[in-house]
């Protein structure tokens, strides 16, 4: 009975949902899953921050070859093993390769804490509105007590940062973040970033970030989602419907929360002792996400 009456209200509430044409599948250049810290050598990243310091020696001490705009793309090299600990951020120092106007390619080190964990390049397209865009994650602190990370997500354009936020989720310095780029007709919002810090393996809850790039060039973190799954035991987790999403609805986004918990049987199967449904509606006004009714 329970579960049929939430089934009529799900069946109600997308009754209600306007009819918007589905959004294409994630293009390749909207997706990007990056490192949890393990840099690679030979692989290319960028700058998460302005003036990055650019040192001749895996030191602090050592002197400034160059500071490094914000976006800059850097070829790892070599991994050090001295690292540096800032905010509770331990992260190598890497001896890096780079192309600056006024030194021309030069090499030396940087810290790891200084690069993007994953970012997204978008197409220099004057038909975008993120022509030549950088999107980019990484993390700024660490609280390893309350098993968090204080996220940064900053934008830029040749060397320019048009935007930056900071702020807290699950996680842990070893998650990967999975980082994607969407658009939705919803009013003031020129983007829609998700940002997902996770760990390959049960028992470990990830925090599904949304943020909205605004027209004023701001950037804002909405909405935060939830899952954890343990080995058939139980889960719980969160999806989010956008309007263009089969079931959307204008200027609103929807959050279907499932949860349910299993225990073996005498046969050795196992039996759902628990579950339950619960669909939350959010209104977007132009300048924040307003819940409005929720449903169980």
């Amino acid at each position: 009975m329970l579960f049929m009456n939430t089934l009529r209200k799900i069946l109600a509430l997308l009754l209600l949902s306007s009819q918007l044409p589905a959004q294409d599948v994630l293009e390749d250049w909207m997706q990007s899953y990056g490192t949890g810290g393990a840099f690679e050598v030979g692989m290319t990243y960028h700058t998460l921050v302005t003036d990055a310091n650019l040192r001749e020696q895996a030191t602090t001490q050592a002197r400034v070859i160059s500071k490094l705009p914000i976006g800059t793309t850097v070829t790892v090299e070599a991994i050090s093993t001295d690292s540096l600990t800032l905010r509770g951020v331990k992260m190598p120092w890497l001896k890096v390769q780079t192309y600056t106007k006024s030194t021309g390619t030069v090499q030396g080190y940087l810290w790891g804490g200084f690069l993007a964990l994953a970012s997204i390049q978008t197409p220099n397209d004057p038909y975008l509105i993120t022509d030549g865009v950088l999107f980019m994650t990484g993390i700024a602190a660490y609280d390893p007590k309350q098993q968090q990370i204080t996220l940064q997500v900053r934008l830029a354009k040749e060397g320019v940062e048009l935007a930056k936020t900071e702020f807290t989720t699950h996680g842990d310095l070893f998650y990967y973040p999975n980082f994607s780029l969407r658009f939705e007709p919803l009013k003031n919002v020129k983007a829609i970033l998700n940002v997902d810090y996770s760990f390959p393996a049960c028992g470990y809850p990830s925090g599904n970030n949304l943020l909205f790039w605004l027209e004023d060039n701001s950037l804002m973190k909405v909405l935060e989602t939830t899952s954890i799954s343990d080995g058939g035991v139980f889960y719980d987790s969160e999806e989010c419907l956008f309007p263009t999403d089969k079931g959307g609805i204008a200027e609103h986004l929807i959050v279907v929360k499932d949860m349910a918990e299993m225990e073996e049987s005498e046969q050795g199967g196992l039996n759902l002792t628990k579950q339950e449904y619960k669909i939350t509606l959010y209104k977007w006004t132009g300048q924040k996400l307003l819940k409005s009714k929720e449903l169980k």
